[in-house]
This record gives C-alpha cells, sequence and structure tokens, in this order.
C-alpha cells in the first residue's frame, strides 16, 4: 500500500486522469439525461448502472499487478477474436448487423469494443519480448500487422467499419511509437492507400457505407453533383444545425429543439456531442475538449515514467484508444469525416463503450501506481 501511496502522492497525472474521467463520465450522464427528456426510455438510468460497473473494473485493472496483463495477454487477444468469429453467426441482428450478443432481454454485448484494450495488450507484450534496439523494417512488422489485421478483417465482416477504424489506429499508434523505418512507414501507408479503391471495388465497403460517404462529399461540396437520398443527408445535417446553432453559450435544455423534438437521429449515442454543442454551446465544447485533452495529457505523461517497455506501450495504447475515438466521432459529427458510426468516449450512452474506455484508463493508470513495472 506504501508503494502506491507514494506514486500517487508523486504523480499528479494520475489524479489529473482520475478526475478527467469522472468529470467526463458525470457530464455524460447529465446529457443524457437532457437528450432523452423527450424519450420514452431514460437512457441515463442505465448507463448509471454501467458507469459504477465500469469504474468498478478500471479500479480493479489500475491495482492488479502489470505482470498479470503481461502473462494473460494473449489469452485476451485470442479470447476476443474467438467472440469476434462467433459473433457472425450468433449474434444479434440489428439494422443488418451482427454485433452484439444479447443478454437476456435487457442488454447487449459487443465484442468488438474489448478487441481494442485487448490488442493493446498483445502488441505491447509482443514488442516487450522483441527488444529490438533498431527501428523495424515492414519485414519485422508482418507479424504485428497480421495481430492487427484479423481482427479488423473479423469486424469488418459484421460490418463496422467505424470501430476497424479505431482499432487500425490504436495498433499503428502502438508499432509507429515502437519504431517503425521511415522508408517501412511510406511503403505501409501506400498499400494502405491501395486497399481503399480495391474494398471499394469489390465491396468489401458495404453499400450503406458507400452512401454515407457520398452523402460527405455531397455536403462538403466536392461532389455536388452526387445524388443523395433525403433521409441518408438528414442525419449530418441535422446534426450541423444543431451544433451550429448552439453559438457561443448554448440554447439550454428547454430551447434545444433539436435534441428535445428528436430531429437529431441518435442523438444518445453517435450524435451525444451534437446535442452537448446545441445545449452548451461553443464554450461548453471547449471545456469538455479540454476534458479529454488534460486525460489524453495526463495518460501520457504516466506513459514516459513507466520503467519498463511493456507499461510504456500499454499506456500509448490505452491513450490512443480514447484519443481517436474522440476524432473520428467529433470529426463525423463536424463532417469532416463521412459517417461511420462510433460513440464519444464516456459521453454515448453504451455498456460496451463506456467499459472497454474504462479499461483502458485503468490499464494506463496502472502504469503510473505501479510505474510500468514487469
Amino acid at each position: 500500500m506504501k508503494a502506491y501511496r507514494d506514486a500517487a502522492q508523486l504523480s499528479p497525472a494520475i489524479w489529473t486522469g482520475a478526475v478527467a474521467v469522472v468529470v467526463l463520465v458525470i457530464v455524460g450522464l447529465l446529457n443524457l439525461s437532457n437528450a432523452g427528456a423527450a424519450a420514452v426510455e431514460r437512457f441515463h438510468q442505465t448507463q448509471v448502472l454501467w458507469v459504477v460497473l465500469s469504474l468498478l473494473a478500471a479500479a480493479a485493472v489500475a491495482v492488479v499487478d502489470m505482470r498479470f496483463f503481461e502473462q494473460l495477454a494473449g489469452l485476451f487477444y485470442w479470447i476476443g477474436i474467438a467472440l469476434l468469429v462467433l459473433v457472425l453467426p450468433f449474434g444479434k441482428e440489428v439494422n443488418h448487423a451482427h454485433r452484439w450478443f444479447a443478454i437476456g432481454d435487457f442488454a447487449s454485448f459487443q465484442p468488438s469494443e474489448f478487441m481494442k484494450p485487448a490488442l493493446v495488450l498483445y502488441l505491447s507484450r509482443f514488442f516487450h519480448g522483441e527488444r529490438n534496439p533498431e527501428r523495424y523494417t515492414l519485414r519485422a512488422l508482418l507479424k504485428p500487422l497480421g495481430y492487427v489485421l484479423l481482427p479488423v478483417a473479423l469486424i469488418m465482416m459484421e460490418p463496422d467499419l467505424g470501430t476497424s477504424l479505431v482499432v487500425i489506429a490504436v495498433g499503428f499508434s502502438v508499432m509507429f511509437f515502437q519504431g517503425i523505418r521511415l522508408r517501412s512507414f511510406l511503403i505501409l501507408l501506400g498499400i494502405i492507400l491501395l486497399t481503399v479503391p480495391l474494398a471499394w471495388e469489390f465491396d468489401v465497403i458495404q453499400p450503406y457505407q458507400k452512401q454515407r460517404v457520398y452523402t460527405w462529399l455531397h455536403m462538403s461540396g466536392a461532389a455536388e453533383n452526387v445524388k443523395v437520398s433525403a433521409d441518408r443527408t438528414m442525419q449530418p445535417e441535422q446534426a450541423l444545425w444543431a451544433v451550429g446553432s448552439g453559438r457561443l453559450l448554448g440554447k439550454g435544455t428547454e430551447d434545444a429543439i433539436q435534441s428535445r423534438m428528436r430531429r437529431l437521429p441518435e442523438a444518445h449515442t453517435d450524435y451525444i456531442i451534437a446535442s452537448f454543442a446545441e445545449q452548451r454551446g461553443f464554450l461548453g465544447c471547449v471545456l469538455l475538449l479540454g476534458l479529454y485533452a488534460a486525460l489524453t495529457l495526463s495518460l501520457l505523461v504516466l506513459a514516459v515514467r513507466a520503467r519498463e517497455r511493456f507499461g510504456v506501450l500499454v499506456s500509448v495504447g490505452a491513450v490512443a484508444i480514447v484519443f481517436w475515438q474522440v476524432v473520428f466521432n467529433i470529426g463525423m459529427v463536424l463532417g469532416i469525416f463521412p459517417v461511420v458510426g462510433l460513440t464519444l468516449p464516456f459521453l454515448s450512452y453504451g455498456g460496451s463503450s463506456m467499459l472497454s474506455s474504462m479499461l483502458a484508463v485503468g490499464l494506463a493508470l496502472n502504469s503510473g501506481l505501479h510505474r510500468g513495472q514487469v
């Protein structure tokens, strides 16, 4: 206990990260309460249960010896792969997608969410065991690339483009931090750019996902002659209207027409930031992004201070999980990226998303408490 107390006293980053998470969760619950005010469902009431469970899980993960995760990283990864395989034939179908296992009639479980921390642990153990003093060549990265692409392929089969992009970004963040030769990085980037049109041509990217890209191009003015259906255009347009109508200080809960009149689709999940922006305005969004920045920077500080490579890489991967989801979700809502269907960490409704994000934070805080020692 003394070791943990001393570590906490010497690491303000631990307290900064913990406080930022708690405040984000409280803001998320309040916003869900407002977002669901005009709906039959009471999203915030259900979310409270997931928040409590997730906080307990994060606390448990934070205090367990890091060697436990290093030893069981392979087991976590392959269990995650098995669940991704099983969800395709046995998962609950929602909007022509098989992403969830039903837990009775009251909840569901999304395996792809838990693949993100499992992948971080597995890649961290791989690079920790390699101890390569030089930057990796493309040939040396074939094995870790396979560890990333295997879950990505299974998640794309569900289909779930948003989570696939996050898994790719998280995996590449860990590999890039570990060290990749510039030539190898450029070749890898070229391969990825070449894969995109091939995936489009051979329908790896689903028709509804292509329609989202067309809508994005149409709204951005890059392809004004592209025909898009009204229902596809409505979702991103209503989100932009909601964000813009919030102005500097927001409309407040009562006057947030887009949210209260349910004109904003998925206001409690993918488009939660649009609902928040309408009610709290530009200033509220700046403060919200400040909380995410504080969380990200504090976890990066813990990564730098970790004594062992495994702890460093785990912290970097944990930061990447939260960071890339925030970037993709907010970018999607603002029209910077096409709509990919992705939750915003700690704010969006969803038990699997909340638990996965909390586990990532718990792993990073573990590096601060134990100093990443393995």
